[in-house]
């Protein structure tokens, strides 16, 4: 399960230097992708990205923030599947429309730093 360490990392390190270099963009490319997702879609595959992480923590040096990862996948799975208050629809619109360019570089920077930090611990 090396392989799917490597893979987020990877994927991380590449959307997080896109967010951070092509801010306006990055938000078109988003809106174009997750208007046209299933909201099930998005469930399934957050809740087997949890799921992959959970598989995936023994090939890691620091397992426990893998697991943490994948804990907190299943959890938002869950979340966006129970869908309380209409909770999915106003964090994707929230996102997607009003969220401001320092926002979406602030994730950027994340995505870059949790990327690296996956990529050195497997």
């Amino acid at each position: 399960m090396k392989w799917f360490l490597y893979f987020i990392s990877f994927a991380w390190i590449a959307t997080g230097s896109y967010f951070i270099l092509y801010t306006g963009e990055s938000r078109e490319v988003l809106k174009k992708m997750y208007v046209n997702i299933p909201k099930e879609v998005l469930i399934v595959t957050t809740i087997g990205f949890g799921i992959l992480f959970l598989m995936s923590a023994p090939h890691s040096l620091n397992s426990w923030i893998i697991v943490v990862f994948g804990i907190l996948a299943i959890i938002k799975g869950v979340f966006f599947f129970l869908n309380p208050g209409n909770m999915f629809e106003k964090i994707r619109d929230w996102y997607l429309y009003t969220a401001t360019e320092q926002t979406y570089r602030f994730f950027g920077i994340i995505m870059l730093l949790l990327g690296t930090a996956v990529f050195s611990w497997t």
